[in-house]
């Protein structure tokens, strides 16, 4: 098995930042580029889109609602030798995604402890296209006044699942809301999520601040699942009207793929790619009904599991289904832990059993 790449950023200013990881993963980022394209086609099937139109979309929005990320996607696009479009488009992948068809996969499984008498910790498997599998890689990323910002991310793109260095941690599960399509036939793009992510991961230093951060307009339904070292914790379900926030129970927080905030459950779309999501979030709240789990270990064993529904769902470890196109297989792609407490992440590639294939 692989070890994760781990990249240190060397300078800190957003556009030199950005234009060292360009030139240093080059040929990772064109794979990208790539891999996404066939993966927008794949998605759009017969309907008609146009990825270059939505990708400058994505950076005007970005330019208008971030403009000092887009500095570092500026300096990405520099040092890769790429339109600065492109690395856009990478960015705005979910936004883009939703753009080309509104309808998708029910991926990964996170699930947020917070332990009498132990310090909180949250851990997350990310499921994602099996495409990708080789896409990513481990940030760190220093900041002037000492900070460093830990993220498992894809080439090119600013952040994802990661933590901070005031113990502030940030999870994402993809959500499917009704609202989405308007946006699409709008033509707009909103703050794209993983740059909601990175945000919260550069600025809070509580979970108060991220829930301030998020109210950010947005045009893809995504939960950002936020924990700090205080042991303050909660979904914020992120959808055009949104947020919506669900808090956890009993020391425990499980989020999958579907709405369940009073705010956004009325236009969830989950049921329409299956049972999958609804399955797993109640395996995890099963396995842990006795109380919260006391350690990372505790939750990848129970995230261990390969059972599947009638339909073909429900597994928290995902392998692909062999049986479908191959650009649109997906399975568990990495397994991230954050310890708050301790401003740091663990990842492993692949899912919870170790193993790409099943």
């Amino acid at each position: 098995m692989p070890a994760p790449v781990t990249f240190t950023s060397s300078v800190l200013e957003p556009y030199d930042r950005g234009a060292e990881l360009g030139e240093h993963f080059r040929a990772e980022i064109a794979a990208t580029v790539a891999a996404y394209r066939r993966l927008f086609a794949a998605r759009a099937g017969s309907r008609t889109f146009d990825v270059d139109l939505w990708a400058g979309r994505a950076w005007e929005s970005i330019l208008d609602l971030a403009p000092l990320h887009a500095e570092e996607i500026a300096g990405i696009a520099a040092g890769a030798g790429r339109p600065v479009h492109e690395i856009a488009a990478i960015n705005a992948r979910t936004e883009l995604l939703v753009a080309a068809n509104p309808t998708g996969i029910s991926e990964c499984s996170s699930v947020v402890s917070l332990p009498e008498g132990r310090a909180p910790f949250a851990v997350q498997t990310w499921d994602w296209y099996h495409a990708m599998s080789d896409g990513w890689f481990h940030w760190r990323i220093p900041h002037p006044d000492g900070r460093v910002v830990e993220t498992v991310t894809e080439f090119g793109m600013l952040g994802k699942i990661g933590v901070n260095g005031y113990g502030v941690g940030v999870m994402l599960n993809m959500l499917h809301h009704a609202h989405d399509a308007a946006r699409v036939a709008e033509g707009t793009i909103g703050y794209p999520v993983h740059l909601l992510s990175r945000r919260i991961l550069d600025e809070a230093q509580s979970f108060d601040d991220a829930w301030k951060i998020a109210q950010a307009p947005t045009s893809a339904s995504t939960s950002l699942t936020v924990l700090d070292a205080e042991g303050t914790a909660a979904t914020i379900e992120l959808f055009p009207g949104g947020p919506g926030r669900l808090d956890p129970s009993d020391g425990l927080l499980v989020r999958t793929n579907h709405f369940v905030s009073p705010e956004g459950e009325a236009g969830c779309l989950a049921a329409t790619l299956g049972t999958g999501s609804a399955t797993r979030r109640a395996k995890l709240e099963q396995a842990f009904a006795a109380g919260p789990p006391a350690s990372p270990e505790q939750v990848v064993t129970a995230m261990t599991d390969h059972d599947l529904t009638e339909d073909g769902a429900g597994a928290i470890c995902a392998h692909p289904d062999r049986d479908t196109d191959p650009v649109l297989w997906h399975r568990t792609l990495a397994t991230v832990a954050l310890d708050v407490a301790g401003s740091r992440l663990d990842v492993r590639p692949d899912g919870p059993c170790g193993h790409r294939d099943s």
